[in-house]
């Protein structure tokens, strides 16, 4: 497997990642937010070394999106207890909106690149 795949692979869990966030904007996640911010921390370091996403080929803008993101969700979490123990609670916090707030645009410079292939290291249509 080549470097460029890992690497394409990373970039669409991230995108589904985003997603998720986005969708419990004002519903907890149905597999609680401990593991949403788990599932994050598993793709992306908290927080970012500068240069991180651009090295896995993201575009600089991407890049700045996604460390947005980051740095919200390190927010969000300096704001809960660990392990956060009442979601509901948890996305009534005004951190919770600077994550979804910073995910959004994210989701869509990540989106305006075409979807990689997850088997080869071509780019796959839209």
């Amino acid at each position: 497997m080549t470097r460029q795949l890992v690497y394409q692979r990373i970039r669409n869990r991230i995108v589904e990642l985003l997603e998720w966030l986005i969708e419990c904007e004002n519903e907890p996640p149905q597999c609680g937010m401990n593991e949403l911010i788990n599932s994050w921390e598993d793709w992306v370091p908290t927080p970012s070394p500068k240069g991180y996403f651009v090295d896995q080929g993201f575009t600089p803008r991407q890049s700045v999106f996604l460390v947005n993101v980051s740095a919200a969700i390190e927010d969000f979490c300096e704001a809960t207890p660990e392990p956060i123990e009442n979601d509901a609670a948890a996305i009534t916090l005004p951190q919770w909106r600077l994550v979804i707030a910073a995910a959004k645009p994210t989701l869509s410079a990540m989106k305006a690149s075409t979807k990689m292939s997850e088997e080869s290291d071509d780019r796959l249509e839209r």
